[in-house]
């Protein structure tokens, strides 16, 4: 009885034992199916996301960035197609052991000539940058060549999450010509980033750096377009996702410029390149800059190379003595010297201190007593009437004219012509503004140094040594001072246009300082800068032009004691009806009549010689009609 009661408990606990197991299976399976079910009805939607997102890739199309044209529709800057080797962080292998794979398999990969294509730095610090960046490419090999491309296809099957784009690079086809004015294009720095008009940008995005490019960067950007695609285990595109249509890319817009490239290669020609100057040439009637050089130069094609070219440039650039990233023409600022008496005169005739009969007692012997202080000349010109201290530019009469006249007179009539504390606006980034000094302006400026205005710093400031100009604020004053008609803001813009060539905006000349004097004041000035070129003792007579009737000013800026000045030329042309303006400054260079006059005859002949050439050419278009039209009248 005792053996049965036992063998019947033992037969109970096995049944419990597989009740339980059984159970359990039950129960796993009904974890199983409701799990089943989860997946495939409560988050099918998301689970399909997840899939397409292996699956599926969003590609930006990036937009095709706008040309930039000279004023006769030929090409300054231009793009080229760019491969670029990168890394696709949501296509890697997500175990560790086979990233390490394609990280070795790509340190492994090497040309023709058995050079490794890629360094162990790039590759590192694009996998770093994969832990954080999952949806965009990093680039490990820029402007990648045919050969590196196919090498790359070759050993797909070992890199996924390695793919090939095609981009768009900056090409600029003269090189250094203009560049100041072009600028470059870069990729965007971490700091613009944080900037509230960068918001739109993402890191990676190129963007414009110095001049037109940034200046019109968002124009030329255009609007980026999408396309799904699907892609292999390795990351590789197969094909476009059939029944869903993307976005095509918006190009950006081009912009036509004042920049007439004919005069801008001669006026680079004129100044050379291991010399520190500036040359602005503009039309005084609107406003559009013709020609601007800054020298040195420097090539923006660097700032399109390969990241290793590319750092080797900036370098040689960035510390370069000569300063070839500064736009001297906008940003240089030195003392206007005695292209600054065409003002201290122009305030002595409007308020009627000085006129064209007038003459000092104290005549030129080579320099003028102030109190204790003897101020020299830089020649004996004896006694002078306005426009022959003009054409000579002597010292001491404009001693006696500025403190007849006073600083406030002076800067008064400077500001109606473009000088003073604010920019110009010209429509490039980086201009400075000038300073014209008086007692409260002077007293604030050099407070640390404990100076403080006297009357005697009228008579440096009357010739125009201490205040701050720009060679683009010269090329204003002379320009508006011979049209009289007001001055007009300095600009490159001349058109915007899309991609089919249709106008989107073109720019309207904007007067923005009053520009203008009496008729006699107007008419003394021109007969002064008529003598400084055209008269036999003129101090710019080397600027002269047969047949054009040019006036000038010319001067030598004081910079630090026992170096040469630096030589300025500023000049109009023709004086009678005013096309053209230049203003050239050459650094430590000496008389600007003998240095910088030159340079300025050059740009200006070659000007009206193109003008020339052009009427011609219009006249032989029309001749043969005219012709037609006589034989008609004969008959």
């Amino acid at each position: 009885m005792l053996n049965f009661s036992s063998e019947n408990e033992i037969q109970q606990s096995k049944n419990l034992h597989v009740l339980i197991f059984l159970a359990g299976v039950v129960l796993l399976f009904c974890i199983l199916l409701v799990r089943l079910f989860s997946l495939q009805y409560t988050h099918y939607d998301e689970n399909l996301q997840r899939s397409d997102n292996n699956r599926i890739r969003k590609v930006v199309l990036v937009a095709e960035r706008g040309y930039i044209y000279d004023r006769n529709g030929e090409v300054l800057v231009r793009n080229r197609p760019s491969y670029q080797i990168a890394l696709m962080a949501s296509n890697l292998p997500r175990k560790k052991d086979q990233r390490d794979s394609v990280f070795s398999n790509l340190l492994k990969i090497r040309d023709k000539s058995g050079a490794r294509l890629f360094d162990s730095l790039s590759v590192d610090t694009a996998f770093q940058r994969s832990r954080w960046i999952k949806n965009r490419p990093i680039r490990m090999l820029e402007d990648a060549s045919p050969e590196q491309v196919a090498i790359i296809e070759e050993h797909s099957a070992d890199l996924p999450g390695v793919v090939t784009l095609i981009e768009s690079r900056r090409d600029y086809p003269y090189g250094t010509l203009a560049s100041h004015v072009l600028g470059y294009t870069s990729e965007i720095s971490e700091e613009q980033l944080k900037l509230p008009e960068f918001a739109d940008y993402t890191q990676g995005d190129r963007v414009g750096q110095k001049g037109l490019e940034q200046g019109y960067d968002k124009e030329f950007r255009g609007k980026n377009g999408m396309k799904l695609v699907e892609v292999n285990a390795s990351g590789r595109e197969v094909g476009q996702v059939s029944g869903v249509e993307g976005t095509e890319p918006e190009p950006g817009l081009h912009l036509v410029s004042t920049i007439d490239l004919a005069l801008q290669k001669v006026a680079e020609e004129a100044i050379p390149d291991s010399a520190k100057g500036a040359l602005v040439a503009l039309d005084p009637n609107t406003g559009e800059i013709l020609a601007m050089v800054s020298s040195p130069r420097l090539d923006p094609n660097i700032f399109s190379l390969k990241r290793r070219e590319r750092n080797k440039g900036w370098a040689q650039v960035a510390l370069d003595s000569m300063r070839p990233l500064t736009n001297r023409a906008i940003s240089g600022t030195y003392p206007p010297a005695s292209i600054f008496k065409l003002v201290t005169s122009g305030a002595g005739l409007e308020s009627g201190i000085l006129s064209e009969y007038k003459y000092y007692p104290k005549a030129c012997t080579g320099g003028y007593q102030y109190g204790s202080r003897y101020q020299k000349c830089w020649g004996v010109h004896g006694n002078l009437n306005v426009v022959n201290a003009i054409r000579l530019s002597c010292d001491v009469f404009f001693y006696q004219a500025g403190l007849d006249i006073d600083m406030a007179r002076i800067n008064e009539f400077g500001r109606r012509f473009g000088l003073g504390e604010k920019p110009l606006g010209v429509d490039i980034p980086g201009e400075k503004a000038g300073w014209l000094p008086d007692s409260v302006s002077f007293n604030a400026r050099n407070k640390r140094l404990g100076w403080r205005w006297a009357r005697g710093l009228i008579l440096n400031l009357s010739i125009g040594q201490g205040q701050i100009v720009t060679p683009l604020q010269q090329a204003v004053l002379v320009g508006s001072l011979a049209t009289n008609k007001g001055v007009y803001r300095p600009h490159f813009m001349k058109e915007l246009r899309d991609s089919k060539g249709n106008v989107v905006r073109r720019y309207e000349p904007e007067i923005i300082r009053p520009g203008n004097m009496k008729k006699e004041t107007h008419r003394v000035l021109m007969n002064a800068m008529d003598s400084v070129v055209n008269h036999p003792g003129g101090t710019g007579k080397r600027g002269a032009i047969p047949g054009i009737r040019v006036g000038a000013k010319t001067g030598s800026g004081e910079w630090k004691k026992g170096e040469k000045t630096h030589a300025w030329y500023a000049a109009v042309a023709p004086l009678d009806k005013p096309e053209i303006a230049v203003a050239v400054i050459m650094e430590a260079a000496g008389g600007g009549g003998a240095v910088s006059g030159p340079i300025a005859k050059k740009v200006m002949m070659a000007f009206f010689e193109a003008k020339k050439e052009l009427e011609l050419a219009k006249e032989q278009e029309n001749a043969p009609e005219e012709a037609t039209e006589s034989e008609e009248d004969g008959q």
